[in-house]
């Protein structure tokens, strides 16, 4: 009977030690997705004010969405982010989106200069907004973190 209880004892811990290893390993991938969010969040940020500061209407440089792409259905898979978070991050990077189409139109339009200076006007608006949203988005991140 004792070495019944020794075994099942053994087993016990081996899963234990086995569960809390695989947990620790998923709370460093969960922390490091939300540092790449927080990451690619500032460095949007930075791109858009340099894109205001500069003046320079169709600059080669996008606004990254890759860390958006990957960690965020990520860690929706892992259900660790709030409705809130979701919709602060979303909005964010919905407008990321929108700031390199615009970035496109006012390539595109290169050698049209009314049409250039219309679409980079409209790209101004786009940062606005992007800066309005910074707070939010960065703030989902640094809940995790």
């Amino acid at each position: 009977m004792n070495e019944l209880v020794a075994a099942l004892a053994c087993v016990l811990l081996g899963s234990a030690i086995s569960y809390g290893v695989e947990g620790l390993r998923r709370g460093q991938r969960r922390r490091a997705h939300w540092a790449a969010l927080r990451a690619e969040i500032d460095y949007c940020l930075w791109r858009a004010e340099t894109y205001e500061a500069d003046k320079i209407p169709a600059p080669l440089y996008r606004l990254p969405t890759v860390t958006y792409s990957s960690s965020l259905p990520a860690l929706l898979g892992d259900g660790v982010v709030s409705e809130s978070e979701v919709r602060a991050l979303i909005a964010f990077f919905s407008e990321v989106e929108t700031l390199n189409r615009g970035l496109d139109l006012v390539q595109a339009a290169r050698g049209e200069q009314q049409t250039m200076q219309a679409e980079y006007e409209r790209n101004l608006l786009k940062i606005r907004s992007l800066l309005a949203l910074h707070r939010p988005a960065r703030g989902a991140a640094d809940r995790h973190l």
